[in-house]
C-alpha cells in the first residue's frame, strides 16, 4: 500500500491524493486490502495530506492486481460477493464520511462506489446508505436517483427500502420526487406501504422540525389526481406531528402548508413517462471524473501509508 501524489490542473485542480493497494482476487486478498483500506482512512487528515502542506480535496484509490489495474468499483464488486468483508466495506465507508458535503471526486461523494456496491449485494447495509443522504450534497446530487431507484426495483418494499424513502423524502436533493413517485407507481410502494410506518419513521429521521413541509411532497404525489385521498394522507400525517412535542412549535407553519389549496403535483404531468422510464446503470456517464482520468505518469511518492 502506497500514497501518491498526483500533480493536478494547477489553473483549474490542486493536486489530489492516489492510493495504490496489490491485491489477489480471491478472499483472502480481498479482504486483506480491506484492512488495508480501513488502516488508511482510519485519519483522515493524514491520510489526504499531501506532503506539501496541503489537504487533498478529492483522492483515487487504485488496486493492481499484478500488471492489471483493477477499478474501484470492480474491486468492491467482487468484495461485497463475500458476506464476511461487508462489514469491513461498511466501515470503510464510515471512515471517509466522517464530516459532512465531503467529495472523493467531481460526480461521487466519498465511498460511493464501495456503498453502492454493498447495498446492491445486501439491503441490510440500506440505512447507511440512507443516512448518507443526509451528509451529501444532495443539492447536487449525481448518479443518486438511478441507484435509489435500483434498491427499490430490486427490493421491493421491505423494511429497509421504507427506511430508503423516508431519508429520500427528508433529505430532499434534485431528484427526491421522481424518486417517490417511481417507488409509488412503478415499484408497487403505494399498494403496500402503511402511511402510519412511514411517518412514523419520517419524524425520527427529519433533520430539524422546520423541515416537516417535506412531507407535503410525499402526500401530494402519493395522492396524485385524488383531492380527498390527499386530505386523508394529510390528516394522518398532521395527527403524527401533534403527538411529537418537537414539533409544537412549527405547527401552525406546517397546517397552513399543507391546508393550502390542493393542486396537482409538478410531477404528475410527467407521471406516466416517469414511471415507464428505464433508467440506467447508476453510474452511467460518470466515469469522465478528473480523478478517473489519472495519468499514473504524474505520480509522486508519499510516505509509505
Amino acid at each position: 500500500m502506497q500514497r501518491w501524489r498526483h500533480a493536478g490542473d494547477r489553473k483549474n485542480f490542486g493536486d489530489w491524493l492516489v492510493l495504490t493497494i496489490d491485491i489477489q482476487m480471491n478472499e483472502a486478498g480481498l479482504q486483506a486490502a480491506c484492512e488495508q483500506l480501513i488502516a488508511a482512512t482510519s485519519d483522515m487528515e493524514k491520510f489526504l495530506d499531501l506532503g506539501n502542506g496541503e489537504q487533498s480535496n478529492d483522492y483515487k484509490i487504485i488496486f493492481r492486481h499484478g500488471d492489471t489495474i483493477v477499478h474501484e468499483r470492480a474491486f468492491f464488486h467482487e468484495a461485497v460477493k463475500f458476506a464476511a468483508l461487508r462489514s469491513l466495506i461498511s466501515q470503510y465507508v464510515s471512515n471517509v464520511n466522517h464530516e459532512s458535503n465531503t467529495w472523493q471526486d467531481e460526480y461521487h461523494p466519498r465511498g460511493s462506489y464501495a456503498i453502492a456496491e454493498l447495498v446492491l449485494a445486501d439491503q441490510n447495509y440500506i440505512p447507511q446508505f440512507a443516512r448518507l443522504l443526509f451528509n451529501w450534497d444532495m443539492g447536487h446530487e449525481t448518479y443518486h436517483y438511478r441507484l435509489i431507484d435500483k434498491l427499490f426495483e430490486k427490493y421491493g418494499y421491505t423494511e429497509q427500502t421504507l427506511f430508503l424513502l423516508a431519508a429520500r423524502v427528508c433529505a430532499d436533493g434534485q431528484h427526491s420526487g421522481e424518486n417517490v413517485l417511481r417507488a409509488i407507481y412503478r415499484h408497487g410502494f403505494k399498494r403496500q406501504i402503511l402511511l402510519e410506518d412511514f411517518v412514523s419513521v419520517a419524524l425520527a429521521i427529519l433533520p430539524d422540525p422546520e423541515s416537516a413541509w417535506q412531507l407535503r411532497e410525499f402526500a401530494r404525489i402519493y395522492a396524485g389526481e385524488d383531492k380527498a385521498q390527499y386530505a386523508q394522507v394529510t390528516e394522518i400525517f398532521l395527527n403524527a406531528l401533534r403527538k411529537d412535542k418537537r414539533f409544537a412549535a412549527v405547527m401552525g407553519e406546517v397546517q397552513d402548508s399543507f391546508a393550502e389549496d390542493y393542486d396537482e403535483h409538478r410531477l404528475m404531468e410527467v407521471a406516466g413517462f416517469l414511471a415507464d422510464e428505464t433508467l440506467g446503470d447508476w453510474n452511467e456517464g460518470l466515469d469522465d471524473a478528473l480523478v478517473e482520468s489519472t495519468d499514473l505518469s504524474k505520480l509522486l511518492p508519499l510516505d509509505a501509508a
